[in-house]
């Protein structure tokens, strides 16, 4: 019988399987999400179950590894009847590797050019992708990405995704490449909407350069609130922030920063100027804490789009 604790992942997704990866002192046996078209199948060698069924598995723990956490909580405990001490909401730091990105030098280098490569290719088209988030923050704070980030967040504007959409392929083959690893382009859809192109630098040389996640976020301005569509009502943000774009240098390119920025910093993170290296999604206040979830956040697709050739 094994003596590591024994858990199911709520949220059969990437997340999930970075759980996985990352995690080998517990034993994950099964996956449960709201999907009902997953239930059935499996990922990572898990099966997916539905979460009516939880309470028939042996299990210590259900860990949260949806961005949705605080209306899974809520369903878990409140409608499922799992007691709050067996469901966990783990850590950033529990989904993604402990070896940040941003401190190998030859890595924070490229992403660096990465980053002023997009922000003007698509400006060049008339897009203002705005960095986001934490990307923000290290850019405003520390006039760099923050050493234990693990990602590049954009932001456009919803009048512009469609046609970024249109040009990701473009943008594949304008981006710098490297031998020991390639670019892979997904575009993830909510609802049958497009919402957000990751772009991911996959390494096969680890000691060489390491894995590049970069998302493009699509923003609605709805009742003069800008809203990430991709977290399906989770975050927002004051329009104004998102209407103006700020163009800075970093690194010898242009980029772009939301409006008054130390604001939209201050709503996002609180006292921002004090770095906070382990955070969790609870830790952000401002979020709208779902009691129910938007039912799309149970439809979520993804395609790839293929680099074109020069």
């Amino acid at each position: 019988m094994s003596l590591r604790k024994q858990v199911i992942l709520f949220g059969a997704s990437l997340g999930g399987e970075n759980f996985i990866k990352h995690n080998s002192q517990v034993d994950v046996i099964a996956f449960t999400d709201n999907d009902s078209s997953r239930w059935g199948t499996t990922l990572a060698g898990r099966p997916i179950i539905s979460p009516l069924n939880i309470a028939q598995h042996d299990f210590d723990e259900v860990i949260i590894t949806s961005q949705w956490q605080d209306s899974i909580k809520n369903q878990l405990i409140n409608e499922l009847s799992i007691p709050a001490e067996k469901v966990v909401i783990p850590n950033k730091t529990y989904l993604k590797p402990a070896i940040k990105p941003f401190t190998h030098a030859a890595t924070l280098a490229f992403a660096q050019q990465s980053l002023g490569i997009i922000s003007e290719f698509l400006a060049k088209h008339g897009i203002y992708a705005m960095v986001d988030s934490g990307t923000a923050l290290g850019i405003v704070r520390d006039g760099d990405l923050i050493p234990w980030d693990d990602d590049i967040d954009f932001a456009i504007n919803a009048k512009n995704f469609d046609k970024a959409v249109e040009l990701t392929a473009q943008l594949l083959a304008a981006l710098p490449q490297i031998p020991e690893a390639h670019w892979v382009a997904t575009v993830i859809t909510l609802a049958g909407e497009d919402v957000c192109i990751n772009l991911d630098l996959e390494s096969n040389d680890h000691d060489t350069i390491k894995d590049i996640e970069i998302s493009l976020q699509k923003r609605t301005e709805r009742n003069g609130r800008s809203e990430l569509d991709s977290s399906a009502g989770i975050f927002d943000a004051p329009a104004v922030h998102f209407q103006t774009p700020q163009p800075i240098k970093y690194c010898g390119y242009t980029v772009y920063l939301p409006d008054e920025v130390e604001s939209f910093l201050t709503f996002m993170y609180g006292d921002w100027r004090s770095p906070q290296p382990n955070t969790s999604l609870q830790d952000y206040d401002n979020r709208y804490q779902q009691t129910k979830a938007d039912p799309r956040s149970q439809q979520v697709t993804k395609r790839k789009i293929q680099r074109v050739k020069n």
